[in-house]
């Protein structure tokens, strides 16, 4: 790369996750020697989060922001995520061919990423004239592999991709029509999209057909299933290694954001280097307070869970900060249970059977 070279990264953002997206931003710049020029994917994001995102040029040098609005009407009808599968955001990268006719390759990043090294290192992999580079699925499971098998035509050996970290051969996509053909896999393949990308990256480029990156550089903290699944070349001693050397961390399944312990019953790995990218971000303080309140939450529900409301129930239990200050008393008279805050403040009055 030469020095005048500037790294071209993408983001998908909205409002709902834009202080995840600044994290992510302030993680790459923060590790990264190389300009950044980072273009967002305008899926609904308000003026004054858009001026928050300016004010990191405060604290780093290293970058420039690009706003390109996407219309999100063109994807109606579309699969999408979420509950009743409604939102279709996820689309939008699938554009960035035709958006930027200029750049002919490109990395793009999830939101919930958060780099842990140069991604110069990501940027000069050579993709050997591949359409994109992405890291094998550690969470690969039998369902997802019998999905792509059965209703999508791919081969059982087929090393599904995370979509999380990408990197983007755009001449090629613009070479071969490749936008338009995703478009109407997406149509054509819309009630067997299972995990949208992965499922349609893999459609339309088929099985194996990509360059494979390192679990370094899109390494998220979870169980490894792919190993029992069909590449049990990605053993967990691979995995550990790979951690030693991260450069990009998927920050999926467990959300440093709103919890600290990973789907392991483990403190999150670099649990606190997210929180020290946060405070970089001029929406620390929104986030902090977020993730107090959330964890709360998670503590009064993981004590309601774990009593027993049989014969054998306690009639009065409490929930202590650090194990020693009462914030929540639960008492049970009869069939009702009284939540209070410190113990005199009613919260809740809940009617059990």
């Amino acid at each position: 790369m030469t020095q005048q070279e500037h790294i071209p990264v993408f983001y998908e953002g909205q409002d709902d996750l834009i202080d995840v997206l600044a994290t992510s931003m302030a993680s790459v710049c923060y590790n990264t020697s190389s300009f950044i020029d980072f273009y967002i994917l305008d899926c609904g994001i308000c003026k004054f989060n858009k001026k928050l995102l300016e004010t990191m040029k405060e604290k780093f040098n290293n970058f420039s922001i690009e706003f390109i609005p996407v219309d999100l009407k063109q994807f109606k009808g579309l699969k999408g995520w979420g509950p009743q599968n409604k939102y279709v955001d996820c689309y939008a990268r699938l554009l960035i061919s035709g958006l930027k006719p200029n750049l002919d390759k490109c990395i793009y990043l999830d939101s919930d990423t958060m780099a842990l090294d140069d991604i110069t290192k990501l940027w000069e992999i050579d993709l050997q004239n591949y359409y994109y580079a992405a890291a094998i699925e550690l969470g690969c499971t039998s369902n997802m592999q019998n999905n792509f098998v059965k209703n999508l035509g791919l081969s059982k050996e087929h090393r599904f991709p995370n979509a999380g970290v990408f990197i983007l051969n755009l001449k090629k996509w613009r070479e071969d029509n490749i936008e338009e053909k995703i478009i109407n896999l997406a149509k054509k393949y819309n009630k067997h999209l299972l995990t949208i990308h992965e499922d349609l990256f893999s459609l339309t480029f088929g099985s194996n057909n990509y360059k494979k990156l390192d679990l370094r550089f899109n390494l998220a903290d979870r169980i490894n299933r792919v190993k029992d699944v069909n590449a049990p070349e990605i053993t967990d001693d691979y995995v550990e290694n790979e951690w030693k050397n991260a450069v990009i961390q998927h920050l999926t399944p467990t959300k440093p954001w709103q919890y600290m312990y990973s789907e392991e019953h483990k403190i999150t790995k670099n649990f606190s280097i997210f929180w020290f990218y946060a405070k970089m971000t001029p929406f620390y303080a929104g986030m902090m307070a977020r993730y107090n309140w959330v964890s709360i939450e998670n503590i009064v529900f993981n004590q309601l869970n774990s009593i027993n409301f049989g014969e054998r129930f306690v009639n009065k239990r409490y929930i202590k900060l650090f194990g020693i200050i009462p914030i929540v008393t639960i008492k049970r008279n009869n069939n009702k249970i009284k939540y209070k805050l410190f113990g005199f403040l009613p919260i809740l009055t809940e009617k059990r059977k």
